[in-house]
């Protein structure tokens, strides 16, 4: 497996917006692994095709983008289901008083 490295981090940093950046381990690795040719396509297709070259070329194993991607998809589906939670938070608030 490749080394993290800066160089990893800043292109990272110039796609995504977040704070820390380091290579997903664990679950994430283990549902990249096997996660069908299909699936990973899609994955790849939301959230660029040129994000996952850049990776890619940097040096980064394909494996371990898909797990990254995988991790911050699921961040994504966390945040939006916090943000509905509090829209219909405020509408029922709104409907009852």
């Amino acid at each position: 497996m490749n080394d993290f490295s800066a160089e990893h981090a800043a292109v990272l940093s110039m796609r995504m917006e977040r704070k820390t950046f380091s290579l997903p381990k664990g679950q994430y690795l283990q549902m990249a692994k096997r996660l069908p040719e299909l699936a990973s396509k899609k994955l790849v297709l939301r959230f660029g095709q040129k994000y996952f070259e850049e990776l890619t070329i940097t040096g980064i194993q394909e494996v371990e983008v898909l797990a990254l991607l995988l991790e911050m998809e699921d961040e994504q589906l966390n945040e939006w289901r916090q943000a509905m939670d509090k829209i219909r938070a405020r509408n029922t608030k709104v409907r009852s008083g």
